[in-house]
């Protein structure tokens, strides 16, 4: 390959480990190289045993080696807590000479990261939506910039996202990468990954939520205004589904989520009839039947239950009515057929399956078709956005090209 500066993702899930290389190529992103195996050691999106985590990872490393035979070490890895909390604050500095600098940009910055936390808990990310230049301090209005520096003011606010989880569930993904021996930076939140491949500016502008269905966890992220408002992870997914499948017809897990994958659909009211459906019951050696009616009802009303708890949380957060772009939605459970329609009864509002913008990534269609592989391509993607900083860089540098920075390396 001629371009030989390349990144390389981690996406540890609660079923599957998934790694992707990709180079820079045009000006977007070219998956060259991949790697999927059975996760170990993870239980609902959290890793409970590095060793396990850490042994599976390495297994994936060697898939991913083989595919493209290609050396790495430098990552970008998720982390998915349930014990997630996220913060949108604002923090004010004075302008004293009158036009604003770096410095001035850095200290507003800091002043919104004033965080007290829990001696448990961590920051990992504080993400700036906005920044607002003279606010009154009585009508709360000021002017909104997305680049302060060079402009007149008297004061400066910077309005952050700031992501805040357990100190045990970074150090223990820490210690799965470096015990597979590779390198990484802080963990990306797994839903603002997911949300890089499959959110469009303007759906950010007007209002969207990424709803990333994995196998132990669903994460969700809501973009407004353009910037990201809210995140909250749900301890529900794909194995919930194959859990109360199990329960509901008394049969093994295996073949509970056998049944889901070969005959899952996610909403009665648009099946046309009813049929038995063959399965092996718990501790029987003869086979038994089970209507298919019955097993989509299951299906159907593990989904109402992961979806209303979505609904409560975005009504809390007052946010039920500002998603004029409606829902994406990715991740393996959302595999299973109707998923998306089901959403948009429940909703009333657009609610549809996430593809991937081959604008800023491509591959092959295996990979950029699978919702699977969702946070993995959006590791790839994701970066920091330090736009706000752009008058102040020399090199002026835009694109893909601009966003490698130091997790770069050659065969």
């Amino acid at each position: 390959m001629a371009n030989e500066r390349f990144f390389v993702s981690v996406d540890i899930g609660s079923s599957k480990i998934v790694i992707l290389l990709a180079e820079e190529v045009e000006g977007r992103l070219k998956v060259f190289g991949h790697g999927i195996g059975p996760s170990a050691g993870v239980k609902k999106g959290l890793i409970v045993d590095v060793k396990k985590a850490s042994q599976a990872i390495k297994a994936v490393v060697e898939k991913a080696y083989s595919s493209c035979n290609t050396r790495f070490h430098y990552v970008s890895v998720n982390i998915s807590d349930p014990h997630l909390s996220v913060i949108n604050r604002d923090g004010q500095v004075l302008i004293s000479d009158g036009i604003i600098t770096e410095k001035d940009v850095d200290l507003a910055l800091k002043s919104a990261k004033a965080v007290i936390t829990s001696p448990n808990k961590q920051v990992i990310d504080t993400v700036p939506n906005r920044f607002t230049i003279d606010k009154d301090p009585v009508t709360r209005q000021g002017t909104d910039v997305d680049k302060p520096i060079g402009l007149e003011a008297k004061t400066l606010e910077a309005n952050t996202h700031i992501v805040i989880v357990s100190k045990q569930a970074v150090s223990a993904v820490q210690k799965s990468i470096a015990q597979s021996d590779l390198g990484s930076s802080s963990p990306v939140l797994n839903s603002m990954a997911a949300s890089e491949p499959y959110l469009s500016q303007d759906e950010k502008d007007n209002g969207v939520c990424l709803v990333d269905i994995g196998a132990g966890v669903t994460n969700i992220s809501v973009f407004t205004n353009g910037g990201i408002t809210y995140s909250e992870v749900f301890k529900m997914g794909g194995d919930y589904i194959t859990e109360e499948i199990a329960y509901a017809f008394d049969i093994p897990l295996t073949e509970a989520e056998r049944l889901k994958i070969q005959y899952g659909y996610a909403q009665t009211k648009l099946l046309k009839g009813d049929k038995l459906i063959q399965f092996q019951p718990i501790g029987q050696c003869e086979k038994r039947y089970l209507s298919y009616h019955s097993l989509i009802e299951v299906i159907e009303q593990t989904y109402l239950e992961l979806f209303t708890l979505i609904k409560q949380a975005l009504k809390i957060e007052k946010l039920d009515r500002s998603l004029k772009s409606g829902f994406i939605l990715t991740g393996g459970a959302t595999k299973i057929q109707g998923c998306d329609a089901l959403m948009l009864s429940t909703f009333r509002i657009r609610s549809k399956l996430g593809q991937v913008d081959i604008d800023k990534i491509q591959g092959s269609e295996k990979i950029i078709s699978d919702p699977i592989y969702a946070c993995a391509l959006g590791l790839l993607l994701y970066e920091p956005d330090e736009s706000y900083l752009e008058e102040l860089q020399s090199d002026n540098r835009s694109g893909l090209i601009g966003k490698i920075k130091g997790g770069l390396f050659k065969f």
